[in-house]
């Protein structure tokens, strides 16, 4: 059993972390307010902050090591995903108590287990993200060339996106409408979207753009010729999820499977699963299991994202 000193000191470090996470999350949204006051036309959340992008170039080592990116307007503030990670941790904790393991290999899967599930969040929000603009793309493009079509410049469609689109192409687009604003050219504005966010369609549309803007031609044709290809590459990612969608079933009942048959098994033959906690060997191979099937499981996730990206 783990020392009732332990606990209690695991659990004022978790309500530290809740009251520091509090209180950061107030602060944020004071400075929210505030950026909203200043530059109501845009989302407050999808702006960069400057404090994070200081504190990124600072510490990019930590940054990748928990997946964290200061140009991405995370949905849940950072705070929050790192307790999320610390709970998680003293919850493993909590569960392996009883198993005959040392408290040094404990602490480290642990910590690892943290470091996984921080990363994990971060992940997700990032890719939410993205998602959300490459799927918005192609009526960012289509508004762009009726804006250019109707006689209107190309800064009008972008403030037009800013005032009109969705999050998260409207935050996107007010922050360019800044850069549009310090006389930056449009070109250059669209390929910050690209350097920020990563959405190589984003990269496609600047170097559309400028190559237009610098040779002439007909822009309007151009740009609905982007357009048509952009829908289609999101229809094929719409495709290729939906095909993808039996293969990521059959790998959540496989990792969920080993779980299920020892649940029964337990409920028959409680002696069978009980001999995995009480005998060292017995905690070794559990540990092997789980290992097992969590390394499997991320294995078929990153087949699946790599037989289905673009």
């Amino acid at each position: 059993m783990i020392p009732l000193s332990v606990i209690v000191f695991v659990l004022v470090l978790l309500m530290c972390a809740a009251c520091t996470s509090l209180w950061l999350d107030a602060r944020q949204r004071r400075i929210n307010r505030q950026v909203a006051m200043a530059l109501p036309a845009s989302h407050a959340a999808s702006l960069p902050s400057i404090r994070r992008a200081e504190t990124g170039s600072r510490s990019q080592l930590l940054n990748r090591l928990v997946n964290y990116s200061p140009e991405v307007p995370y949905a849940w503030h950072p705070a929050y995903v790192v307790l999320a990670g610390i709970i998680t941790a003293a919850a493993f904790w909590i569960a392996v108590s009883p198993l005959q393991f040392s408290t040094t290999k404990v602490s480290i899967v642990a910590a690892f287990i943290a470091i996984m599930v921080v990363r994990g969040l971060f992940g997700w929000q990032a890719h939410r993200f993205t998602d959300g603009l490459f799927r918005q793309l192609p009526d960012t493009v289509q508004l762009v060339t009726s804006t250019v079509r109707s006689g209107l410049p190309v800064h009008e469609a972008f403030r037009t996106i800013a005032r009109d689109m969705p999050q998260p192409t409207a935050g996107q687009f007010a922050i360019a409408c800044s850069e549009l604003n310090m006389g930056r050219p449009p070109e250059d504005v669209i390929e910050g979207i690209y350097r920020r966010t990563q959405v190589a369609e984003y990269g496609i549309f600047a170097v559309t753009l400028a190559v237009q803007l610098k040779s002439g031609g007909s822009l309007a044709e151009t740009l609905q010729i982007l357009g048509d290809t952009v829908r289609q590459r999101v229809a094929l990612a719409a495709r290729a999820k939906a095909l993808a969608a039996e293969v990521i079933f059959s790998s959540r009942a496989l990792s969920l499977a080993p779980f299920i048959v020892g649940g029964v098994i337990y409920s028959l033959n409680p002696e069978t699963i009980e001999i995995l906690f009480r005998d060292p060997t017995g905690n070794i191979m559990l540990a092997y299991a789980a290992a097992s099937v969590v390394i499997g499981h991320f294995v078929i996730r990153w087949m699946i994202r790599r037989d289905t990206a673009l």
